[in-house]
């Protein structure tokens, strides 16, 4: 009677489990049957030619596919091992992640003030700025400069005393293939965003600037030049890591966008970013390319759900740190570095479904990472949308971020 008992027992749990996993295969399936038909339609309607989707879930990786092509004369394929340009993702996936770690390696007082390192702002109306408001985007530093307009003369032509078309022992810094900027010009960028204005300190204003100044903070905090030290600690522990600065396999890259401004020429295999591309793409604001898939891998970092795939790169508390609201009593919604959900009553930013402890970012050129710690979800959703404009902004008016993430959240148990 025990034996049969048992046998019974043993019947109905198959049972149930196969009914659970095939539910949990059901779901993927209809998820990836409606992922398409989202990327797809949008790739027809040129929101942007391609894309890469990685999407996590606990420890088990739900989708990893990409779609399209390079561009729209589908010619090339979009494929899981190549990359897009992150633009700002670069911000956190960069110069953020270094900060975090120079704070448990080296006893980086985030309240400190910016200049205590960095002693040229320090007669500056920068001096005050500590990293906490630098990485909230509280510092009042105002958002960008536009160096690349300065190059130029009235009548259009680059200044040939700054710019050249050939290398040569004095303009060493290649732009692109075909553009050189004098090795000395960098004095005046930083000239530039030191005397830049200060605005309002205290209240949101998301700038760009003082990422600039995050190479330079490594060189002199950790010892190491900010590429090196990235790559060291972090890119070089991922496995097939496709995460880098100026990636040299150029048939693997996806191009951005035409540019008729500036470099007057299709932006493939250097950086989007014009105020990055006059540092060689190796910029705290911009620069860094990497695949979905590596992303996914690097992001691990932050899964502190998972004690399997978290590599321990950082304190637990580090993390809780860098990716908690930066002020408890504001409705200001940025980290330390990461991007958070708005925090106003009413507004979905960047998606009704996720949580406040979830944290992430974006790219200008069409980039986007978040995770959700409540619900252990990790995802990656990488386009070119500025391919071959910057002026296609469906990407935006289609709320199609927003739309992806839905999708996941109706038809996936998390």
């Amino acid at each position: 009677m025990f034996c049969q008992l048992n046998k019974m027992f043993q019947i109905s749990f198959m049972f149930l489990l196969t009914n659970m996993c095939f539910g949990q295969l059901n779901n993927v399936n209809k998820i990836n049957f409606k992922l398409d038909s989202l990327i797809n339609s949008s790739i027809r309607e040129e929101v942007f030619p391609g894309a890469q989707v990685y999407v996590k879930i606990g420890n088990e990786i739900l989708i990893n596919k990409s779609f399209g092509y390079h561009t729209y004369d589908s010619i090339a394929k979009v494929k899981n091992n190549h990359v897009y340009d992150l633009a700002s993702l670069t911000k956190v996936l960069g110069s953020t992640i270094a900060i975090m770690k120079m704070s448990e390696d080296f006893n980086l007082n985030l309240e400190d003030p910016i200049s205590k390192y960095l002693p040229e702002l320090k007669k500056s109306n920068k001096k005050n700025t500590t990293f906490i408001e630098a990485l909230s985007h509280t510092s009042g530093w105002i958002p960008y400069i536009n160096h690349h307009y300065l190059l130029k003369r009235k009548s259009g032509k680059l200044k040939r005393n700054i710019v050249r078309n050939k290398k040569s022992k004095r303009f060493n810094l290649k732009i692109t293939e075909n553009l050189f900027l004098r090795k000395t010009y960098h004095k005046k960028i930083f000239k530039r965003i030191r005397k830049s204005e200060v605005k309002n300190p205290g209240e949101y204003l998301y700038s760009g600037l003082f990422f600039f100044y995050v190479p330079k903070l490594v060189e002199r905090i950790a010892r190491e030049d900010y590429e090196s030290y990235l790559k060291n600690i972090f890119y070089q522990k991922i496995e097939n890591s496709s995460i880098s600065f100026n990636p040299s396999d150029k048939s693997n890259i996806v191009p951005t966008e035409f540019d008729s401004i500036f470099r007057n020429s299709l932006v493939h295999g250097t950086v989007h970013d014009e105020a990055a591309s006059l540092f060689e793409g190796k910029s705290g604001n911009a620069g860094l390319f990497g695949s979905a898939e590596s992303i996914g891998q690097l992001i691990k970092n932050f899964e502190t759900w998972s004690s399997d795939n978290f590599q321990g790169i950082f304190k637990e508390s580090t993390i809780n740190k860098f990716t908690s609201y930066a002020f408890s009593d504001s409705l200001i919604r940025r980290g330390l570095g990461f991007d958070k959900p708005k925090r106003k009553i009413g507004e979905n930013y960047p998606n009704k479904n996720l949580s406040q402890q979830s944290f992430g970012h974006t790219g200008f050129t069409g980039t986007f990472f978040w995770v959700d710690p409540k619900v252990k979800l990790s995802v990656v959703f990488l386009t070119n949308r500025v391919y071959p404009t910057r002026e296609n902004k469906k990407i935006y008016e289609k709320n199609i971020r927003s739309k992806l993430l839905d999708l996941i959240f109706e038809n996936i148990k998390i």
